[in-house]
């Protein structure tokens, strides 16, 4: 790894809430390609920042109007051929096929954040929920993310306006902390 990334790597004590096999990094956006995300698959959640109210086609839920604020994403990496380090890849990069609800909503947005743990468990959806409860997310486009959703998840996506970035990552290391002691963190400049 080149001395600049690794200047960089775990200069964000975020990640460091006295809990083992964790992994912190800081760097531009740009610069996640040079580091090791798993080839594993997983689970995780996006820290996404509005800038400003915006409106948004999201697909087959039409335009929706975004709060400006966080946002929290929780996805999965669980497919025959996919690891968590493809699936976040796509979604950092700017240009893409539009697919999911989050591929629009990401054409606004600047990701903040990824949280991960490595499993080939189904997390995501209780991961969700645990997150929306503890963070009282606010959802504002239904079944957003959850299209395939079979636990009853009203979305996948929540509106995070009572928390800072610390404090919300913070949170969203608790919860993943309790269902697994694998998790990763990186913070983006």
């Amino acid at each position: 790894m080149d001395s600049g990334v690794g200047s960089m790597l775990n200069q964000n004590p975020l990640c460091s809430i006295g809990r083992q096999n964790k992994s912190t990094d800081l760097f531009p956006k740009d610069l996640i390609r040079m580091t090791t995300l798993p080839l594993t698959q997983g689970t995780y959640t996006l820290v996404i920042e509005l800038e400003r109210p915006t409106d948004i086609r999201v697909g087959a839920l039409g335009v929706v109007i975004f709060d400006k604020g966080l946002y929290t994403y929780t996805g999965s990496a669980l497919g025959k051929s996919q690891s968590l380090r493809t699936r976040l890849l796509r979604h950092i990069r700017d240009t893409k096929t539009m697919r999911w609800h989050i591929d629009y909503f990401l054409q606004g947005g600047k990701i903040r954040s990824i949280v991960l743990c490595e499993s080939t468990a189904r997390l995501e959806c209780p991961i969700n929920q645990a997150l929306g409860s503890m963070t009282k997310g606010t959802v504002i486009a239904k079944r957003f993310g959850a299209s395939d959703c079979h636990m009853g998840c009203p979305a996948h996506l929540y509106h995070q306006p009572e928390h800072g970035l610390n404090r919300l990552v913070k949170e969203i290391l608790n919860v993943y902390h309790s269902y697994s002691g694998n998790v990763r963190c990186y913070m983006f400049t």
